[in-house]
C-alpha cells in the first residue's frame, strides 16, 4: 500500500510539472511581435516587457495603449487582478502609475459630491486605469472607474457613487480631472481647472 501512495504521488508530481510547463506564464517573443506592430517596439523593448510578466500565476492580457509609447498588461483571476502600464522611452521601458494618489486630485473629485459620497484611494475602489489617447498638448488621457468609500460594504447605501473618470497626465506623477459621470447616465461633467 505504501508503495502504491509513493508512486501516486510520483505520478501526480510528474503529471503537474509536465502541466505546468505546457502553459507559459508569459509571452514568447515572436508572440509580442505579432501582437504589437514591430516598427513601434524594438526586440529589447519586447524583452524588458516580458520580463515584467515573469512571475504571474497566469498569462495576462496584453494592451497597446499608445501604440510605440504605452504598453500595459493585466489579469483578471479575481484574487490576483494586476494591472500595469509601462511607458517607453529611448529604447527602454518604464512602469508608470495610472492612477492618482495626491490629495489635491481627490480634493478637486470631491468637491463635485454629496458630502457623504466622498471618494478615497482604496485600490478596491478603483478599476484598472488605460490610457486613452494622447492629446495635442502632450498630456495622456486616461480613462478610470471609482466607487465612493462605504465604511460598511455589506450594507446597502444610496449614497454611494461610482463614477467614470477621465484625467490627464504629462509625468505619470501630476493628474488633472477633465470630466467625470454617474456610470448609471450618459452626461458628462466637464471640469473647471
Amino acid at each position: 500500500m505504501k508503495k502504491i501512495t509513493i508512486a501516486f504521488i510520483f505520478f501526480i508530481s510528474i503529471y503537474g510539472n509536465l502541466l505546468a510547463q505546457q502553459t507559459p506564464k508569459t509571452y514568447t517573443l515572436q508572440q509580442l511581435q505579432a501582437r504589437f506592430k514591430q516598427a513601434n517596439y524594438t526586440e529589447k523593448v519586447l524583452l524588458d516587457f516580458q520580463k515584467t510578466m515573469e512571475n504571474l500565476r497566469e498569462k495576462p492580457q496584453l494592451s497597446e495603449d499608445i501604440p510605440g509609447e504605452v504598453i500595459s498588461w493585466y489579469t483578471l483571476n479575481g484574487q490576483f487582478s494586476w494591472h500595469k502600464t509601462f511607458l517607453i522611452e529611448k529604447d527602454k521601458i518604464k512602469e508608470v502609475q495610472t492612477i492618482p494618489k495626491d490629495e489635491n486630485f481627490l480634493k478637486k473629485l470631491n468637491s463635485y459630491v454629496p458630502e457623504k459620497s466622498k471618494f478615497s484611494y482604496m485600490s478596491d475602489l478603483w478599476s484598472f486605469a488605460f490610457v486613452k489617447e494622447k492629446l495635442a498638448d502632450n498630456f495622456y488621457l486616461i480613462q478610470a472607474t471609482t466607487k465612493s468609500f462605504n465604511a460598511y460594504p455589506e450594507v446597502p447605501n444610496d449614497d454611494i457613487l461610482i463614477y467614470d473618470l477621465e484625467y490627464k497626465t504629462k509625468d505619470f506623477k501630476a493628474f488633472f480631472l477633465v470630466r467625470f459621470k454617474n456610470t448609471h447616465t450618459e452626461k458628462w461633467t466637464e471640469v473647471i481647472e
